[in-house]
């Protein structure tokens, strides 16, 4: 016998649950790495990512955020929009990012991983760093004076000298921590930072700040940690380094 037209409707009578915070991050289209590393980082069922693609045109230059904002969840569904490129904020300005994502969806948190950077190197009480990039001289060259103007000494500085995402995020564990011990060596920082959200160093932070005994700050984990703050989140969250270990 053939069902009538009219469909059965179902209730869903549970109590929901508390909605999770929402992120939306903007990534490089090249990027292959920053959005996982990034979401990785978030206590499963506390906080749900989302994230969209943005074209790269070289020298700090993408294509529109309104057009990459627009492909994220609608209003009043995210909490958090953050830029995951550390050389395109330093490159375009700090101030000029966060205003540009305020202006492609109003009304939210915003964070970059140069900008989160800073804010949790200052929350260490960290004054003298080691800085350690994949970037060409050139790029490796523009951080250094977004570093002494925000107020640190930069003691040691080094980079692996790659021109694509693709290059960088074929370096090696076991590079990045070479290349941190030789940074560390002489120079007595407060904290070493390593830049790029294509670097693979997000699950290996804990691991290299026991075998250098020096705080790692990193990109991804930054923003991470950076956009936890800015939302409310407190708790401490363990396996990425004593900066997300620790109450923010």
């Amino acid at each position: 016998m053939d069902a009538p037209d009219t469909p059965i409707t179902f209730e869903d009578k549970a109590r929901p649950e508390k909605a999770p915070l929402r992120f939306g991050i903007v990534v490089l289209s090249s990027d292959e790495v920053g959005a996982d590393a990034f979401a990785s980082i978030m206590p499963e069922g506390e906080v749900s990512v989302v994230s969209t693609r943005v074209a790269y045109r070289g020298a700090g230059e993408i294509s529109s955020f309104a057009e990459a904002a627009a492909s994220l969840p609608p209003k009043g569904r995210l909490d958090l929009l953050a830029y995951s490129c550390t050389s395109g904020t330093v490159a375009m300005g700090a101030e000029v990012v966060l205003s540009q994502l305020e202006r492609a969806r109003p009304g939210l948190r915003y964070s970059t991983p140069a900008v989160a950077g800073l804010e949790a190197l200052h929350h260490i009480n960290a004054r003298k760093i080691a800085l350690l990039t994949p970037y060409g001289i050139e790029t490796h060259g523009t951080f250094l004076p977004f570093f002494r103007q925000s107020g640190f000494e930069i003691t040691a500085h080094g980079t692996f000298e790659k021109r694509t995402d693709a290059e960088i995020s074929a370096i090696s564990r076991e590079a990045i921590f070479d290349a941190a011990k030789t940074l560390i060596k002489n120079a007595k920082p407060d904290a070493l930072f390593i830049s790029c959200t294509a670097m693979r160093i997000v699950p290996h932070i804990e691991d290299l700040e026991k075998e250098i005994d020096v705080r790692v700050i990193s990109s991804t984990q930054a923003m991470a940690w950076h956009s936890l703050r800015l939302t409310g989140f407190r708790k401490p969250i363990s396996g990425f380094g004593t900066l997300m270990a620790a109450e923010r």
